[in-house]
C-alpha cells in the first residue's frame, strides 16, 4: 500500500462541473486541517471522496501560507505549525479547505511525528 492516499473531493468535483457547464465561480482554497485518524494497523486508510470531516481531527484549521504550481495542473500548498501547536502528536491526515469551510481535496498518510516548528505541503 502506498504511504499516502489523496482524492480530490466530490464537493470539490461537483463544483469544478458546475463552473464548466454553468460558469458558476470556484471557490479558493484558504486552510489546511490536520488531524491523526488516518491510519489503520500503520496504513492510511481508504478514502472515498465524500468525506467533510477528519476521522480525528487534532488541531483548528491553519491558513494556508503559500502555494506553488508544480505543474500546470497540480500545486503544492504550504501550512505551519507552530512550535507549540501539536507538540509530540502524530499527524496522518490531512484537508485542504476552501473558503466556506469544505473539504476539497483530502489525504491520510503514514504517521509523521510532529517536532517542533514544521512545514506541512499538500
Amino acid at each position: 500500500m502506498a504511504d499516502q492516499l489523496t482524492v480530490t473531493t466530490l464537493y470539490a468535483r461537483q463544483q469544478m462541473a458546475k463552473a464548466r457547464a454553468e460558469g458558476t465561480k470556484l471557490t479558493k482554497v484558504v486552510k489546511m486541517a490536520f488531524g491523526n485518524g488516518g491510519t489503520k494497523d500503520g496504513k492510511p486508510i481508504s478514502l472515498d471522496g465524500t468525506e467533510q470531516k477528519l476521522k480525528k481531527k487534532l488541531l483548528v484549521q491553519k491558513n494556508i501560507d503559500s502555494f506553488t504550481f508544480m505543474e500546470p495542473a497540480k500545486i503544492r500548498y504550504t501550512c505551519t505549525i507552530a512550535e507549540g501547536e501539536l507538540a509530540g502528536e502524530v499527524i496522518n491526515e490531512l484537508a485542504l479547505v476552501d473558503e466556506d469551510g469544505k473539504f476539497t481535496a483530502i489525504r491520510t498518510m503514514t504517521d509523521k511525528q510532529k517536532k517542533r516548528r514544521h512545514r506541512i505541503c499538500f
